[in-house]
């Protein structure tokens, strides 16, 4: 009867209140009631629930916020108006407070950041909406599915097609330019085949740590470190163009791959064209986006040896069809070494990829003659730079002519490769002395400094039978009695002779690359010259530049052969296309300018157009580029074919032919004529220790007797109707006759000094 009371009063009381909490009370009390008549002690126990208060905004009820400390605490609160305390406060003994949260009132779109966006990155190119989807399909990283794991196969396509779309970072959208994404499997495959390019002997290039990351990183290039990130892209830029991957080809028929073409395969000289077109729209891309991320990475301002590699290997792309693009590279590259090496001798640490000096002195002089040939002054300055690169100082052309004379009982590889680095400096110094009195840009309006190209020409045949020399060598270290005496291992010793077919490659065409920037510049003041109006003083100095032009244009002839006979027996595919800083294109120029006059017959220049062409062609397998030069060279061999040959050209001997030419040469002649018997004898089996082999090249056989291997052989000077006396130069062998330019500086000089003519010189082949 009492709780009927109680239940009575309670509903008059919620009846009678305007109190939303004492209605909730009123609420929950009915409830209690309704659910158990008489109450447990529990029940009884427990403290009465505070009522929530909410605030009325805007004609709305909102529940109050809760309290900071059950917010931080992630639990469930019951907030009561201030300066009241929830309940978890109260037993807790802590103040209980809440921070209000300000939200602001959203704001219409404008437009205004897509129209900054405009400003800052221009318009997107029409192209990219076009693209369809089966362009970017092999920009997407793909996994087959022979190897898809059993976890990928509960997704659905739709999902896999979504997570296969390329991510594009907010670095990506600031620099307008969205990154390739491509498979792990393509990244590791391009890094690969950094080993076959001919830049891979310079160990400045950190590939194995490079490699170790990548492999460490799940095979993921976005998740390499920065710079490392940007020696990856621009390995990747390079390697694509020799890489036959179907991503990298694109659509069309399957290509095969760059390993199938040996030295001797690359004689029947294939057209090789259609492939570099294939891939040449992707192999830019990657190029691009190689520069682009060196340049949002600062890999020119950071001094690594990641950032020096990067920068080296930037050169190379970049100075592909312009030659100043590479300038900025160069300069970074010089400036990174110099600060590694100081900090080498400063904090005592080592750097492996310094170490190696065969390499440095092979660079340098690249760099030096790529100076030369562009007229600007080398970063390397003078000769004290090569001392920042440890190794034993470089000896004079003098005291290697005498090395070799006296290097009898000295194992022939062995004073191979220690001659090799000194010719290197050497070919360096000459030309940074070039550049600096006659074919620097600087120096072409000045008087021409005739007595330095006397000593110049001088010293180019001194290098040149320095260089007959040093190819003997070659040839002397592949007999069987040498190659026992060494001892190596099978495997050391074809890198060994493979090291000795790049480096005699590279001599021939240093050799070469010290002509023509000379001859060029002859030709060059000569033209300017109007011969109307000359003084007694002009004519001649006019005199002396057509003496000095005669003897270079002689030297140019042997460079243009040289070079033609390296395109005809290249090491390898990957070495013939990667050599771009020997610019074969120029030389094909050289050889249609030249003349029967020059000293060189109809036949042989058209025989060397002809390997120039071949030679472009297979260069097409990574750079299509010289389409329209080949083009022409095929129309001006055909119109020369189809000439009548001049009068003057029977009075030439005819060419010997191959046979009777290889069996009439000393056998050390025979080898470094023409290189492709080194790339040959590669892939040989060496001799057994014990055989009895009679005294022969180990790479002599019938085959190779048979087969054209001295078409490009360079033609004496003996065989040509020259009315100068030629003495025999030294350490060029048997019938070997050149120009006697030592004796002709000596002339050249008292020429100078009397102010005539020389008499010794008939003025037809002045």
């Amino acid at each position: 009867m009492e709780m009927d009371e109680d239940a009575s009063m309670v509903a008059s009381a919620a009846s009678t209140s305007v109190s939303p909490a004492a209605s909730f009370s009123a609420a929950a009390t009915c409830t209690d009631s309704n659910s158990s008549a008489e109450p447990t002690p529990q029940a009884e126990a427990l403290p009465a629930p505070r009522p929530i208060k909410k605030t009325t905004v805007g004609g709305k009820r909102r529940k109050l916020p809760s309290c900071d400390s059950c917010r931080l605490r992630r639990v469930l609160c019951v907030p009561v108006p201030p300066p009241g305390s929830c309940s978890r406060c109260l037993d807790k003994g802590i103040m209980c407070t809440s921070t209000p949260v300000i939200r602001k009132k959203p704001t219409g779109r404008t437009g205004r950041r897509i129209e900054q966006a405009r400003a800052t990155f221009g318009a997107m190119d029409p192209s990219l909406s076009n693209s369809t989807a089966a362009d970017s399909q092999a920009w997407r990283t793909t996994q087959t599915s022979s190897t898809l794991l059993p976890t990928q196969a509960l997704i659905s396509d739709s999902s896999r097609e979504a997570l296969l779309l390329p991510n594009i970072s907010a670095e990506d959208l600031d620099s307008h330019l969205g990154r390739i994404q491509l498979s792990g499997e393509l990244v590791a495959h391009l890094l690969g085949l950094w080993q076959a390019l001919p830049q891979s002997w310079l160990s400045v290039i950190p590939q194995a740590r490079l490699i170790a990351t990548f492999e460490a990183s799940g095979r993921r290039l976005s998740a390499l470190p920065p710079q490392a990130e940007v020696l990856a892209c621009t390995i990747m830029a390079l390697t694509s163009r020799l890489s036959s991957h179907p991503y990298i080809l694109g659509d069309g028929p399957p290509a095969p791959t760059f390993e199938s073409f040996t030295s001797q395969s690359l004689k029947d000289r294939p057209d090789l064209q259609a492939f570099g077109a294939r891939r040449d729209a992707v192999c830019e891309k990657m190029r691009a986006q190689a520069v682009q991320l060196a340049w949002e990475r600062g890999t020119l301002v950071e001094a690594s040896e990641e950032t020096m590699a990067s920068c080296h290997l930037l050169d190379i792309l970049e100075s592909r069809t312009d030659s100043k693009k590479g300038v900025p590279y160069v300069s970074a590259f010089v400036t990174h070494l110099r600060t590694l090496l100081d900090e080498r001798d400063t904090v005592g640490r080592g750097m492996t990829g310094i170490s190696k000096h065969g390499g440095w002195a092979a660079l340098m002089m690249r760099e030096s003659l790529s100076a030369l040939r562009m007229g600007r002054r080398s970063h390397f300055v003078n000769a004290d730079d090569e001392a920042l690169v440890p190794g034993p100082p470089g000896h004079s052309i003098e005291a290697m002519l005498q090395i070799v004379e006296n290097g009898n009982g000295r194992d022939p590889m062995i004073l191979f490769f220690s001659l090799t680095h000194s010719y290197m400096s050497q070919v360096g110094r000459m030309a940074r002395e070039c550049a600096e009195h006659v074919a620097g840009s600087w120096v072409r309006n000045r008087p021409l400094d005739e007595a330095f190209v006397a000593r110049y020409l001088s010293q180019l045949d001194s290098l040149d039978r320095l260089l007959d020399s040093v190819l003997d060598l070659v040839a002397s270290s592949l007999t069987p009695e040498a190659t026992r005496a060494r001892a190596y291992t099978p495997d050391s010793e074809m890198k060994n002779r493979y090291s000795m077919t790049l480096c005699s490659l590279a001599l021939r065409f240093a050799w070469a690359g010290l002509v023509l920037p000379l001859s060029i510049e002859l030709r060059r003041r000569l033209s300017l010259m109007d011969v109307t109006a000359m003084t007694p003083e002009k004519r001649r100095i006019r005199d002396r530049l057509q003496v000095l032009k005669g003897h270079t244009q002689h030297a140019l002839v042997k460079a243009a052969r040289m070079v033609a006979a390296c395109v005809d027996s290249p090491a390898s595919l990957a070495h013939l296309t990667h050599i771009q800083q020997e610019r074969i294109d120029i030389w094909a120029d050289v050889l249609l300018d030249l003349a029967h006059e020059d000293g060189i017959s109809r036949e042989d220049r058209i025989s060397d157009l002809q390997t120039i062409l071949f030679g472009l062609k297979m260069i097409g397998w990574s750079w299509p580029d010289n389409a329209e030069l080949i083009v022409s060279l095929e129309e001006r061999l055909q119109s020369m074919r189809m000439e009548d040959s001049p009068p003057a050209l029977t009075e030439l001997p005819a060419p010997t032919s191959t046979v009777q030419s290889f069996e009439a040469r000393p056998v050390a002649m025979q080898a470094h004529d023409d290189l492709g018997l080194f790339s040959q004898c590669l892939a040989m089996p060496l001799p057994p220790a014990s055989s009895a082999a009679p005294h022969a090249l180990a790479f002599t056989s019938d085959a190779l007797m048979n087969h054209d291997l001295m078409s490009n052989e360079i033609t004496r000077s003996a065989n040509l109707s020259i009315p100068i006396a030629m003495p025999t130069s030294v350490g060029g062998g048997a019938g070997h006759i050149d120009p006697s330019w030592t004796s002709f500086g000596t002339e050249f000089n008292q020429m100078l000094d009397e102010g005539s003519r020389l008499s010794t010189f008939d003025s037809d082949w002045v």
